[in-house]
């Protein structure tokens, strides 16, 4: 089921043990100057952060910093770079939210248990950055490549599951999601590879995905500022309790194709047929100040891609016809 780009990075989130720590780690505020610094555990099994505060608030210099850090562990700790020994950190460069990070080909030549790791405690560590949204990872010239030699894009935090202990306790799937396209009025779809807590719902990473935002071209279809509250699946109908933020507009969308996006994604599934919305316990909600929640919602592929046939029955006449049932 893994993605092919990205076919060793299973092995990342399988193996990966964050101790219950991300950048969230106990200690960490950037915005104080108190950065995570990911190392290695001896045993080159799991990563281990360390708090490193710095007075610099050049992004340059920043960078430069951190890499420091990330490449020579303390030497009052029992720790090992997640580099190794024999790679060579050569550069870095920006491109608009990406930061690019340059080493050696001996990066690439990493075994993959190895090289994962070390991807994700890189990603981690410099993710923190302010306006740094990904880590884009070259070795010797090139963009860092699967194991079947294809290349990988770069890497953001939700690419990385943190406190894996168990590597029988993950699944990696590839994931349909749908975000409004640019004139907002239809939306297009965005395969994902994710990998998750096998005792997750499935449904509930769709919906985190979908609240994190698209990685492409796409626009967000739901403010990032939204909680999912709760969620079930009964009898094939998928219940969402979100927190108040979720009725807030997304500028240049619809709320049609917010909410369709929504469902399309989660009815996508072979789990669910159905949708029932809730906003903090209530489904007496417009949606939007247009769309009523009071109703059980259906896929409706108006709304996909360009000129696609689907229903023709508007929200309203869905959403009627759904709490007729």
């Amino acid at each position: 089921m893994a993605n092919k780009q990205r076919g060793w990075l299973i092995l990342l989130l399988c193996l990966l043990c964050l101790c219950g720590c991300s950048r969230k780690e106990a200690g960490a505020d950037p915005s104080e100057g108190r950065y995570a610094i990911y190392y290695l555990d001896k045993t080159a099994t799991k990563l281990t952060p360390l708090i490193y505060e710095t007075q610099t608030t050049d992004k340059n210099q920043l960078v430069g910093e951190l890499m420091q850090q990330f490449l020579h562990v303390p030497s009052a700790e029992d720790l090992i770079t997640a580099t190794g020994d024999k790679t060579r950190y050569e550069s870095f460069s920006f491109d608009d939210k990406v930061l690019y990070v340059y080493f050696d080909e001996n990066y690439q030549d990493l075994k993959t248990d190895r090289k994962t790791l070390c991807s994700a405690a890189l990603t981690e560590t410099l993710a923190q950055i302010k306006g740094v949204e990904h880590v884009g990872i070259y070795s010797g010239g090139k963009p860092l490549a699967g194991v079947d030699g294809s290349l990988l894009g770069p890497f953001s935090e939700n690419d990385f599951v943190n406190s894996v202990s168990d590597v029988n306790s993950y699944e990696t799937v590839e994931l349909p999601l749908y975000f409004a396209a640019a004139d907002g009025k239809k939306f297009t779809e965005e395969t994902r590879s994710v990998t998750y807590r096998a005792n997750t719902l499935l449904e509930q990473v769709a919906v985190e995905q979908l609240i994190a935002g698209p990685r492409g071209s796409g626009k967000a279809i739901l403010p990032p500022e939204t909680k999912l509250l709760s969620i079930s699946v009964n009898e094939n109908i998928c219940y969402l309790n979100f927190s108040k933020e979720f009725l807030n507009p997304v500028t240049g969308v619809s709320p049609d194709v917010s909410l369709y996006a929504l469902v399309d994604t989660l009815t996508g599934l072979k789990t669910v047929q159905r949708v029932r919305i809730s906003v903090e316990g209530s489904q007496t909600v417009l949606f939007r100040d247009t769309i009523s929640l009071d109703a059980l919602f259906e896929q409706n592929l108006d709304y996909v891609g360009k000129g696609l046939p689907g229903n023709t029955a508007s929200p309203s006449e869905t959403a009627a016809t759904d709490a007729s049932q």
